[in-house]
């Protein structure tokens, strides 16, 4: 628990850039150890590495050697059952620890082992267009039924409709904060709040009772395209928030992906930009898997899936494309279950039924 607490002292120190305090802990043998040397030592530190004139502040911070904040952080975390997720910890995903700038800690409320599980980022604009919002809710489903966790800012509009997808097909979603986990920003979803704190997770790098700047949430962006193998790009202009998490993705060596829209829509001009740069589209959401690199991924890892769903999906998968009826007439389920669970795999984006004839999607 000491060594928590002084992770979460630097990491919630404002004034440097968390590359910069990955840096500083190394240099240090962690952050107990920055804690640990004289105001001299670290005064020569920065003057070496000529960051002195620029964080000035950060280090009277340092030489403060204030806890108080990282212990209210600890408080609240016991009181409200959050996890505190350091770099050094286990349960650290493997994937954000690979960028740059990690966070040293994160706040996380709601299932941290999420953190772990397989996940693509679903953002966009908060104003976004109907086609935007349906679209997004769309993929987020379909990436969900395939056992995925869906990622995203928990803002109005594009956010908004990819972790309510999710919900509503029975998925798992992370939403990033650029405030404090505890702050739920926007106030007008706070019942989406309660919803992924009770279905999937809540996370942020910034204290408890932040209620966040500017700079927070392109800055948390980071974070959301970190924690994913890729980024769908639903809408946003060509200067948003949506495109630096695009950005931050394809230098993260993340798949970027982007939604086609009308070129008469404000909201899609970045995404048609991205489009015309080289990054995939997103052109039919019948194959949105098979576009993510997400197709065939087995049904074993789909809790949404009954056993029976399960054996029937292998069934058909061992047949191929074939007529209902012979699928249904050569099942160990019996034709007449059969048919009912092939009505529920198309409900759930598996198979597709068309005149008598299945086909695997």
């Amino acid at each position: 628990m000491e060594d928590v607490l002084y992770t979460v002292w630097l990491s919630t120190l404002p004034g440097m850039s968390a590359d910069r305090k990955l840096e500083l802990s190394r240099a240090f043998g962690g952050p107990k150890g920055v804690y640990g040397v004289t105001a001299e030592e670290l005064r020569e530190l920065f003057s070496k590495n000529n960051i002195l004139s620029t964080h000035n502040a950060f280090l009277k911070r340092l030489c403060k050697k204030d806890l108080s904040l990282a212990k209210y952080c600890l408080n609240e975390a016991e009181k409200t059952g959050a996890a505190v997720v350091t770099l050094q910890s286990d349960a650290y995903p493997p994937l954000l620890k690979g960028i740059k700038d990690p966070p040293l800690a994160l706040f996380c409320l709601g299932d941290a082992a999420l953190l772990k599980s397989r996940c693509v980022a679903v953002v966009g604009t908060r104003r976004a267009s109907p086609y935007g919002k349906w679209a997004a809710a769309e993929i987020a489903k379909k990436v969900s039924l395939a056992g995925v966790t869906v990622v995203s800012g928990m803002a109005e509009g594009i956010d908004t409709a990819a972790h309510t997808g999710c919900l509503q097909a029975g998925g798992k979603t992370i939403a990033v904060f650029g405030t404090g986990v505890d702050i739920c920003f926007p106030k007008s979803n706070g019942k989406l709040y309660k919803q992924i704190r009770e279905n999937g997770l809540l996370v942020s790098e910034y204290p408890f009772g932040e209620w966040g700047k500017a700079s927070n949430f392109p800055e948390r962006n980071r974070i959301i395209a970190g924690l994913s193998e890729s980024c769908v790009v639903a809408e946003g202009a060509v200067k948003s928030g949506s495109l630096i998490t695009a950005g931050l993705a394809a230098e993260q060596g993340r798949g970027v992906f982007a939604l086609p829209g009308n070129i008469n829509q404000p909201g899609s001009a970045g995404t048609n930009l991205l489009i015309s740069e080289g990054v995939p589209p997103i052109d039919s959401m019948e194959h949105v898997l098979k576009i993510l690199g997400l197709e065939g991924l087995p049904a074993e890892n789909r809790s949404d899936l009954s056993d029976q769903e399960k054996a029937l999906l292998r069934h058909v998968r061992g047949c191929g494309s074939s007529s209902k009826q012979y699928i249904c007439e050569t099942c160990s389920l019996g034709a007449q279950e059969s048919s009912m669970l092939l009505t529920c795999l198309e409900l759930k984006g598996l198979v597709r039924l068309e005149g008598g004839q299945v086909f695997v999607l």
